[in-house]
């Protein structure tokens, strides 16, 4: 009674049974070109206006300076939501070297590990070539996927990469009756760590674990206990987060479900791949070009996804499932409307370039292994993607971003501060900056009770406080009591003789 129904495998002219005519020394020389564009434009991005560290992605340094500390936090400080996955990957890195620039090192390293995660999801459907193709033009999609992948935020590529686990658990589920329950397992610990890392994750993992579980709907003890187990499992350093400090909470933003649909089409995608830039200005200036091309991409990944349903029958609808109906079921969540930020598209990017990884096989066979096409196809569209909004944006212009947070923070430490009060994108950032040598306390948000409560301890005449140049400060003492300087962007507030 609770075994799975018997689920017949596909001929064997619907499974990808050709072997491979080229060895991996010969598609790994094939993917150089791409990822040495892939570099070289997170090389230059790193060196541009368009990625100084925010208090945001020091928040991650400094979270896992606390895990060096022995202090463990599930969630990310100062949210209600969101794995902090990230701060203990990052930890035993940031004891050895620290500052901006590892923690842009290590979250690239991090994506890689999210397109390899894609290449095995896409090796379900296709050749090793087009599976190549599939996992570098996910890395590299457009410039804002890349500075995306670029920054330290918890939760996010973590969060990606479960996502595509999950979607690949459910696709072998799907005509697997030995191990089932191991399938089972990893499928639903998958999406409860991705509801755990960033809810929007987790939507479209539970949208991929449907088809295996209408399939092995009877299968109580071979797919249903050991779904929820894992599920349970990984979900629950949220769980008794929420159990200690109540359900979580957020901003009531005004907008309806179609509208959010629209955005997504609208706002979004043209973002995710490249043709608009974070400002809402058009690549080219015409956005009726831009939608042309936004619908021909859509197209062609839908077309992709149908060819695997006719090819490979119930083993494609988890990649089908969560392609076509993630739009639809992201738009449910209220708060995922910041279409304009590139990072609520994500959970879109595997079954979007799994679609249009799979239009190559409407190709010879021979040409589907062609390592030209890895050599090619992901390099133009890096090419393509990236560096032209990059250049509408800022130009050929190349600057360090950081100078200026990095002189401020060497101006405090000088002048001998220790508490530090202020703005919360200047406070966290001198903070880590410093090596988390002073006490801080933002305004507004404090994500660190202890550092505030440290920075409580200093006297008020020997608090420091530092803002955006121009942003009025709100200073303990009257402004006289203060020395003002502006160093590299900021306006720093020293106490007279600090």
């Amino acid at each position: 009674m609770n075994r799975s129904p018997e689920v017949t495998d596909p001929p064997a002219d619907l499974r990808p049974a050709d072997p491979e005519p080229h060895g991996w020394l010969v598609y790994a020389l094939a993917c150089v070109p791409a990822v040495l564009v892939g570099l070289g434009v997170r090389i230059w991005v790193m060196h541009s206006p368009l990625l100084p560290l925010n208090a945001d992605e020091a928040s991650t340094g400094l979270q896992a300076w606390g895990v060096l500390h022995g202090d463990f936090k599930a969630i990310v400080s100062g949210n209600q939501y969101g794995a902090a996955t990230e701060s203990y990957l990052f930890a035993p890195f940031l004891a050895i070297w620290s500052g901006s620039v590892t923690l842009r090192v290590l979250s690239i390293g991090l994506s890689v590990v999210a397109a390899v995660a894609l290449y095995a999801l896409a090796r379900e459907f296709v050749s090793r070539a087009l599976a190549l193709c599939a996992a570098l033009i996910g890395w590299s999609m457009s410039a804002a996927v890349v500075l995306v992948w670029t920054r330290p935020y918890m939760g996010y590529t973590t969060g990606f990469i479960a996502e595509v686990i999950a979607i690949l658990a459910a696709t072998r589920a799907m005509e697997r009756k030995e191990h089932l329950g191991r399938l089972a397992f990893l499928g639903g610990f998958a999406a409860g760590f991705a509801i755990f890392s960033h809810p929007m994750f987790g939507i479209v993992s539970l949208l991929a674990l449907i088809p295996p579980t209408v399939v092995h709907v009877r299968a109580l003890t071979g797919w249903w206990l050991p779904a929820a187990a894992g599920g349970i499992l990984g979900l629950s350093p949220w769980l008794v987060f929420i159990a200690r400090n109540g359900p979580p909470s957020g901003p009531q933003l005004e907008s309806t479900y179609p509208g959010r649909v629209v955005g997504f089409v609208v706002d979004m995608m043209p973002r995710l791949i490249g043709l608009r830039s974070g400002n809402g200005s058009w690549l080219g200036g015409h956005a009726w070009l831009v939608m042309l091309i936004v619908g021909l991409v859509l197209a062609g990944a839908l077309v992709g996804l149908i060819l695997l349903a006719r090819r490979f029958r119930s083993r494609a609808l988890p990649v089908v499932v969560s392609g076509v109906l993630a739009f639809p079921a992201l738009a449910v969540v209220p708060a995922l409307v910041g279409h304009a930020d590139a990072r609520y598209g994500f959970p879109f990017i595997p079954p979007l370039v799994v679609g249009l990884a799979a239009l190559g096989l409407l190709l010879p066979a021979r040409r589907q292994h062609s390592p030209a096409l890895v050599a090619v196809v992901p390099t133009l569209w890096a090419l393509a993607a990236c560096i032209p909004l990059i250049h509408h944006d800022i130009g050929w212009t190349t600057t360090e971003p950081d100078a200026g947070a990095e002189q401020a923070t060497q101006y405090l430490l000088d002048r001998g501060a220790v508490g530090v009060g202020g703005e919360y994108w200047a406070t966290y950032l001198v903070d880590y900056l410093s090596d988390d040598e002073l006490k801080v306390r933002p305004d507004l948000w404090i994500r660190f009770p202890d550092d505030a409560a440290a920075f409580d301890q200093v006297p008020v005449p020997e608090r420091f406080f530092i803002y955006t140049t121009g942003l009025p400060p709100n200073l303990p003492l009257p402004a006289e009591d203060y020395d003002k300087v502006t160093v590299g962007g900021y306006d720093i507030y020293a106490p007279h003789g600090g």
